[in-house]
């Protein structure tokens, strides 16, 4: 069973169980026709059912609380793999890219045009 389907039927118990208690609370009040003893044995009654179903409300929040904690350590298990991953990977260097060479077809009607070259100074020892 998958711990998300653990959690969810647990938080379902969970909620079915405080039903219950909550049902167990509104059935059980005092009736003032009755004499004492009838009064305290059917309040000890609703004492034994509401005990009962807070210890059942205890176990499965124990259950619910041990299931997440060894959810968070599966958590914490993964993230410290990774990271240890991580730090084992080297980055790789992307590969270069090849640069294709266009051909540049010269046409006769096109005249290519190309900068003029500067002339360069002759020193003044040579040009005398």
């Amino acid at each position: 069973m998958s711990a998300s389907n653990k959690i969810s039927q647990l938080q379902n118990k969970i909620l079915q169980i405080k039903k219950e208690l909550s049902e167990i609370n509104k059935d059980e009040k005092p009736l003032p026709e009755f004499i004492d003893t009838t009064n305290m044995l059917r309040s000890n009654e609703y004492l034994q059912k509401s005990n009962n179903s807070k210890s059942k409300l205890l176990i499965a929040y124990e259950e619910y609380a041990n299931e997440l904690e060894n959810l968070i350590s599966s958590v914490s298990k993964i993230k410290g793999n990774i990271t240890s991953l991580k730090s084992r990977i080297k980055p790789r260097n992307k590969p270069k890219k090849k640069v294709k060479k266009k051909r540049i077809i010269k046409r006769k009607s096109q005249k290519r045009k190309t900068k003029p070259k500067t002339r360069r100074r002759k020193s003044r020892k040579t040009r005398r």
